[in-house]
């Protein structure tokens, strides 16, 4: 069999057919710039004497004039005035900005390059008195792609309407561990809350119902914001940091006036001892019993807050003039109503591990499956967006190493190279080893460092999929997937056969009598495929791996036939990123100003920028939930 072609990225995207959606996603929200100085795909003329503006591109089709340079003033040293350059896109026509310069001032017109399929016009110039006068060049573009997206208006948020449904002084969306801390937080400081929640109440919760449930904190505030820094590599901000190391610090104080009893659990400390700061990490579960969601929801009920479910949020309701958030627009039975947010409202509404566009936009790479709730499609993003918002952090997971997929249609993943036993390897789609496959996967660290490999030669992500390896004492010693976590392991009903021939019958494991014949069945060069057993099969029988330093004791030859093969992909259970926030859980725009009467909390726009220490997500859930509580209560309502 001829040696396997790897697929670029792209290629995979548009086999799969959602590299358009990605596409038309990203000029969306590229395109748009919800700035006071420039207005989508227009110019904007500088007053006499002021310096010219910018504009961003215009969008697809459209035209695009470049900004009016500066009037010159009178006096022979007076700065050469010069016309504002227009940029156009696919099929638009740009003409550079006019520029007229004083006396003695010299006047330079913008220069002008035409989008694809584009016309390109330079800007005029009239030099002053003594002055000399400059046209701008013009560039066209080149022919028009085929595969443009149509012209795009840029999104606004909705403006304000004149009837409103429902109203509450707070309104939050989302049930995890952000939005009940949240809404705790908001009630107990004298707030009317209301909470929003997507799914189903028996799907409530969202990725914290369905996580561990546990959480760490440190020792001392400055070991932590010390260990939180450094776990950040530099992509979150220092004062954010100092609150989250300051309020971990106390943070089993206020769980215990919820009813949680903190029990020191042991696990993840530290998950990165070579860090510093790594000596102050403790983790904890709840003593008490019922894990730490249900004591929040508890509370939650105890303080009489409504939960409204299926009632997902589309959009912010934002005052054009002020940029305030004034409401929510929600989706109930069919039907969109206006909710009016006296004082704020909470994003807690998770990331985007649910939405393919999403993720072949942000994350390194394609296909990535989810251990998470599929109610989880980068809804609250999208709405941050619209109001202004900066992202950060968008191409941060929580991960392990991978896991299986039965239909790549379902999203829903079951986790297993976690349990995969000594007698297996993992291989590339080229047939080579790539890893120590039993060696500890800390959270995020393994799949990024492994499975996100990308081949520059090969121009392939060429371990997605990757394959493990195993023969038949393997296959018959017990399951591949031990216990089903996450979203499949709650609400999943399939149970995995006990010796694997359930999954062998149906096609899930692929088989061969030979290591060739297996090599033919997944697609892989036989002559590297079996190269590759046979080197650590030697392995084996020496007692130590060469190429991995895997421990001896976990050399388990690969003799006996049949052999088998099980496809892996990488895994991850939540996305990070999402609209940035401050130390006061403020929502940011990309020039650090705080949008109006808006919020977020949780994993959606999380602080965790790079590495992750387990237990991690829940704490900051909890803290920034219940400091976005506190800081909405406090706004004084609008009129």
């Amino acid at each position: 069999m001829a040696k396997r072609t790897p697929r670029s990225r792209r290629e995979f995207l548009l086999d799969v057919g959602i590299a358009a959606t990605g596409v038309a996603a990203s000029a969306a929200l590229a395109g748009c710039s919800q700035g006071d100085d420039c207005n989508c795909g227009n110019g904007t003329q500088p007053p006499t004497g002021g310096a010219g503006g910018t504009c961003p591109p215009a969008q697809s089709g459209g035209a695009q004039t470049g900004s009016g340079g500066v009037t010159g003033g009178t006096g022979g040293t007076t700065i050469p005035a010069t016309g504002g350059g227009g940029s156009g896109t696919t099929g638009g026509t740009t003409t550079g900005g006019a520029a007229t310069g004083g006396t003695g001032g010299g006047a330079t017109g913008g220069a002008a390059t035409g989008g694809t399929g584009g016309e390109a016009t330079g800007g005029a110039a009239t030099g002053g008195t003594g002055g000399e006068a400059t046209g701008g060049a013009a560039t066209g573009g080149a022919e028009n792609c085929p595969e443009c997206p149509p012209p795009t208006e840029c999104p606004t948020p909705a403006t304000l309407p004149t009837e409103w449904a429902r109203e509450a002084d707070v309104v939050v969306l989302g049930t995890g561990f952000a939005g009940l801390a949240a809404a705790i937080a908001a009630a107990d400081a004298g707030a009317e809350v209301l909470i929003l929640e997507k799914m189903p109440e028996a799907e409530e919760g969202g990725n914290s119902i369905i996580s561990g449930n546990m959480w760490w904190t440190p020792t001392s505030v400055d070991g932590g914001a010390t260990y939180i820094s450094a776990l950040s590599v530099g992509a979150t901000d220092e004062p954010y940091i100092q609150m989250l190391a300051q309020e971990m610090y106390g943070l089993n104080d206020w769980l215990a006036t919820l009813g949680v009893t903190a029990s020191p659990l042991g696990i993840f400390e530290p998950e990165y001892p070579e860090l510093p700061g790594s000596d102050s990490v403790r983790t904890w579960s709840n003593g008490a019993g019922g894990g730490l969601w249900q004591p929040l929801r508890d509370a939650v009920s105890a303080r009489g807050v409504e939960v409204l479910y299926e009632t997902p949020a589309v959009d912010l309701i934002q005052d054009p003039s002020t940029r305030e958030i004034k409401g929510v627009v929600a989706q109930s039975g069919g039907q969109n109503v206006n909710i009016r947010c006296r004082r704020a409202v909470i994003l807690a509404c998770g990331g985007f591990e649910f939405d393919v566009a999403l993720q072949a936009q942000y994350l390194p790479a394609w296909p990535v499956f989810c251990q998470g709730t599929p109610g989880n499609t980068g809804d609250g993003i999208r709405m941050a967006q619209k109001a202004g918002a900066a992202l950060w952090h968008m191409n941060n997971t929580l991960a392990h190493v991978g896991c299986f997929v039965a239909d790549p249609t379902d999203p829903t993943s079951i986790p297993i190279s976690l349990s995969l036993p000594n007698g297996c390897i993992l291989v590339d789609q080229f047939g080579s080893r790539f890893m120590n496959e039993r060696r500890e996967d800390r959270h995020g660290f393994g799949h990024k460092e492994y499975l996100l490999f990308f081949d520059a030669l090969m121009q392939s992500f060429s371990r997605i999929p990757c394959y493990g390896l195993f023969d038949d004492t393997t296959r018959r010693a017990g399951r591949l997937a031990g216990g089903l976590s996450g979203w499949f392991g709650r609400h999943g009903t399939y149970t995995w056969s006990a010796d694997n021939s359930a999954e062998v019958a149906s096609g899930w494991i692929k088989q061969g009598q030979t290591w060739d014949a297996l090599a033919a069945a997944i697609g892989v060069e036989p002559a590297v495929l079996n190269a590759t057993v046979t080197r650590y099969n030697e392995f084996c029988a020496a007692g130590q791996d060469q190429d991995f330093a895997r421990t001896a004791s976990t050399l388990q030859a690969l003799t006996t036939a049949p052999y088998f093969a099980i496809p892996i992909y990488p895994m991850m259970y939540n996305t990070q990123g999402g609209p940035r926030r401050n130390e006061a859980c403020r929502v940011v725009s990309p020039f650090g100003e705080a949008i109006p009467r808006l919020y977020s909390a949780g994993e959606l726009g999380s602080g965790w920028g790079w590495m992750y220490n387990g237990g991690g997500n829940a704490s900051e859930a909890v803290i920034t939930g219940r400091r976005a509580g506190e800081n909405a209560a406090g706004e004084a309502p609008w009129a």
